[in-house]
Order: structure tokens, then C-alpha cells, then sequence
């Protein structure tokens, strides 16, 4: 597997818009970004923040990416804390969730096969809840064993979430504060809609940041085949026609 990747931490950052080389964007821009994705090239970066403080005792963090890289990392903070929760990703394909002070590793060779991911788009995906402390990872088509981790802990403030040493697309960015159901999980990850409203980061209306050469510009989708087009039109010929008659 080609993912040494994914860090994710809560604390505070995160930038993105349309700017090449050192250009910045001079504040935060509130916006619907569904069908829009940001490309991220080498020095540029990317921010979002949440609209107002979260009392948090559950997180689902959900994005998707597409890179070659195969190590970068993504951070959540909450404003004025230091506690965090951060996935660091290894080669040897190990991975460790830390909150705050707790740590647990993953390892990647007892994934399970889960979904079908949609083209071209890698998902990055992770939930933990509080009263229970369990954790679990969704990469890449895959899902790990569930872990314990932190239990009890909880979270206050406005959430703040960027990526760091990534180089490429990235959209499709949500923050929920509680850990999502399977079935809400598989309603992002493979059929992407009827998935619930996020309460603290939501890609239909965000706050964002830009830094370096970032881009913002239409999502990558998968082309419409020509029997696509074809049975679409005979389908909206076929409704025309009992209108008619």
C-alpha cells in the first residue's frame, strides 16, 4: 500500500485558496465548496475552521485525497488548548493515533477490506468517541480492528483542521463531533450523499484559508460514459412522452 501518510491532531491551523508562489489569502473566506476541490502544490497549504465552538466527546474526520505522497500529515486544534488528536502513519505500515496525552497503534496488516473506492479519490477517514474510547481508521477501501484509546477525555473550543508536507488534491473535507454509525461511514465513503449534516467542519458551507500555491478549482469526477448519456436521454424522452399522451 502506498500510504506512510496520515497525521491528524487538534490544534490550530489551516489555509487555502487560489494563490501561487508567496501570495496569501489575507483572511478567512466562508463558502459552499460542494464540486470544487483545492490543489495544493509545493509550499502552498491549506486551513479550515469552524464557525463556533464545539464541546466535544465524539470526532469523525473525513476527507478526500488525491497524492502520491506517501507521508503528509493532517491536524485538528482546538483554539487555545494544547490537547490534540494526531494518526501518524510509517512505512512499515504501522500507524499511531495519539490523543493528547494517549497513544494506540494500527496495524495496517489486519485491515479489512470494507468498500469500493470512489474514482479517483482516496478516502481518509477516522472516529473516536469518548465514553467508550474506541477508535478506528478508514483508508484507503479499508477499515482497521477497533482500539481503545483516551477514554473519558473530552474537547472545548473552535476546531481548526489543516494539512501539512501534502502536496496535491484535497476535498471533500467534514468534522462531526460524534463518531459516525457504519452505515453513516459507508454513506460518505462509497455511495457519498445521505450522510448526516457535520456540526463543526461542513464542505457545503466551510471557512478557509489559503497559503503558498494553493488552488481552488472543479473537482475531478469520473466521465459520464455514452451509454450513460444515452440512457438518460431515453429516460427523460420516455417521461416527455407519457406527459404528452
Amino acid at each position: 500500500m502506498a500510504w506512510s501518510w496520515f497525521s491528524v491532531c487538534f490544534l490550530a491551523l489551516l489555509s487555502s485558496e487560489v494563490v501561487p508562489g508567496e501570495a496569501q489569502t489575507p483572511s478567512w473566506i466562508s463558502g459552499n465548496l460542494q464540486g470544487m476541490m483545492f490543489s495544493v502544490m509545493n509550499g502552498g497549504n491549506v486551513h479550515f475552521r469552524s464557525d463556533n465552538p464545539a464541546n466535544i466527546t465524539g470526532l469523525t474526520v473525513c476527507l478526500r485525497v488525491l497524492t502520491k505522497q506517501q507521508s503528509y500529515g493532517i491536524q485538528l486544534t482546538l483554539e487555545n488548548q494544547t490537547d490534540f488528536v494526531r494518526l501518524d502513519g510509517f512505512p512499515n505500515s504501522m500507524h499511531r493515533l495519539y490523543v493528547s496525552g494517549s497513544s494506540v497503534s494500527f496495524d495496517w496488516y489486519f485491515s479489512v477490506a470494507s468498500y469500493v473506492e470512489r474514482w479517483p479519490w482516496k478516502n481518509r477517514c477516522f472516529t473516536w468517541e469518548s465514553s467508550s474510547g474506541m477508535a478506528q481508521l478508514w483508508l484507503d477501501g479499508t477499515m482497521s480492528v477497533r482500539k481503545g484509546v483516551a477514554r473519558g477525555q473530552v474537547f472545548s473550543g473552535q476546531v481548526e483542521l489543516s494539512l501539512y508536507q501534502f502536496e496535491g488534491q484535497l476535498s471533500d473535507v467534514y468534522v462531526w463531533d460524534r463518531a459516525l454509525s457504519v452505515q453513516e461511514l459507508f454513506n460518505f465513503l462509497y455511495y457519498n450523499y445521505n450522510f448526516p449534516p457535520s456540526s463543526i467542519l461542513n464542505w457545503q458551507w466551510i471557512q478557509y484559508s489559503t497559503s503558498g500555491y494553493t488552488v481552488l478549482e472543479p473537482k475531478l469526477v469520473r466521465p459520464s460514459s455514452v451509454k450513460t448519456h444515452r440512457r438518460k436521454k431515453q429516460k427523460k424522452d420516455q417521461a416527455l412522452r407519457r406527459r404528452i399522451f
